[in-house]
């Protein structure tokens, strides 16, 4: 509790934050785990995405979708019946970020951020089950790990992380000064292409086409049930 006040403390009055960045090789969990009656997965096409953006409940906002799809990201989701209860995103450039912020990572990682689960669906192991469609996507696409970053006093994020088999690989973050965002992280994560940066024209992500079936996961995929 100490420490996340004075992460707090030093977010507020010393404009420093401090993330931790997680990597995961794909491929590593034997099988997707047993989900509750009525739920599929699938790749969430765009006109479900811009529904889920008008309901409030779910976190999103239309002009964040509108723009993810623009850059041909990816968002995974869980159904139950035809209502989307989860999602987690997945890019192949570069996404916002924290505070103006943008992170990009070299191949063959690709960047996962922005997850969400209904308050009413959580613990029931959704989140882990998205995480796999997307290690299926993306190795088939010739991708070896995802990355990403969490607060470093936000523990029960940090928590999810280790089980899914996420492992800290470095720390990043900004400094504000004198009204600059000043970025910066640990020697590792540069050999990862790992970085935070501002956004300019010259590296605006340039949108990437990518199929989209948006059809459920059928339950012959879905092996191994625990």
């Amino acid at each position: 509790m100490l420490f996340k006040w004075l992460m707090w403390f030093l977010r507020k009055y010393a404009g420093l934050s401090i993330y931790r960045v997680n990597k995961r090789p794909l491929g590593g969990n034997p099988g997707t785990p047993d989900l509750p009656g009525g739920i599929t997965l699938a790749i969430v096409p765009p006109g479900k995405l811009l529904d889920a953006a008008a309901d409030p409940e779910l976190d999103m906002e239309a002009s964040f979708a509108r723009a993810a799809l623009a850059r041909g990201d990816l968002a995974f989701g869980a159904f139950d019946g035809d209502h989307l209860i989860a999602y987690v995103w997945r890019t192949f450039t570069a996404a916002p970020a924290e505070d103006g912020l943008w992170v990009r990572v070299d191949r063959p990682c690709h960047y996962a951020y922005k997850a969400f689960t209904l308050p009413s669906y959580r613990g029931k192991r959704i989140h882990i089950a998205l995480s796999l469609l997307c290690d299926r996507y993306f190795m088939e696409r010739g991708y070896a790990a995802e990355v990403g970053y969490s607060e470093i006093s936000n523990y029960p994020s940090i928590a999810a992380a280790e089980f899914l088999g996420r492992r800290r690989v470095g720390f990043a973050g900004y400094v504000k000064c004198f009204g600059r965002r000043i970025s910066f992280r640990t020697p590792g994560l540069k050999k990862l292409g790992f970085e935070l940066f501002e956004p300019s024209d010259s590296r605006t992500p340039t949108p990437v086409v990518s199929p989209r079936p948006d059809s459920p996961i059928p339950s012959s995929r879905q092996p191994d049930r625990r």
